[in-house]
């Protein structure tokens, strides 16, 4: 009984996966878990999800747990490898990132995430999230929303994602560049 519930789970989970609703996915893949922990293909598509979502530790995680249960021709195996290095790579540039938030220059974090990170790490919304609050503290906000726009497209069930679009829109020097777009096209 508790290994149909698994698989009814995962199935929904992965068709909310499928329709970018990565956040709602999760949701259900966690039960398919909890009901069997044995379910590999539901672990292994947490640890995708959890990737997309830029929790990449829980990520790691989820494909350590679905190795442990069956190491032999297991896709987590891969995803593990490239995750470690590509952590590895990067670790660097998030220490010098953070150096620079602490200083306040914001904009110049922004730029060492979009050129050194993000293209390491394959459609992530926590890192267009982090971009984009990157692109807010600088006064950016139009690249802001282009960030939060981009994670939705990524997860558009991200409630985090939903409420900075919503907070963003509501700004004035946002309406009036929206405004300014508006009738620039016309022409």
């Amino acid at each position: 009984m508790f290994e149909n519930l698994s698989h009814f789970y995962y199935n929904r989970g992965l068709e909310l996966a499928r329709q970018d609703k990565i956040t709602a996915a999760l949701r259900n893949l966690v039960k398919a878990v909890s009901y069997h922990s044995e379910n590999i293909s539901a672990w292994n598509l947490a640890g995708l999800c959890f990737y997309r979502l830029g929790s990449y530790k829980t990520a790691e995680y989820c494909w350590s747990q679905s190795v442990s249960r069956s190491p032999q021709e297991n896709a987590a195996v891969c995803y593990l490898a490239d995750l470690g290095l590509t952590l590895a790579e990067t670790a660097p540039y998030f220490s010098q990132i953070t150096s620079l938030c602490t200083q306040g220059k914001y904009g110049d974090a922004a730029r060492l995430l979009k050129r050194e990170i993000y293209g390491r790490f394959d459609l992530s919304a926590g890192l267009l999230n982090y971009l984009g609050i990157l692109h807010i503290l600088d006064g950016r906000t139009g690249a802001a929303a282009e960030c939060w726009q981009a994670a939705l497209s990524i997860d558009n069930s991200g409630t985090a994602t939903s409420l900075y679009l919503a907070d963003i829109k509501k700004r004035p020097g946002y309406r009036l560049a929206a405004l300014l777009n508006r009738l620039l096209k016309r022409k």
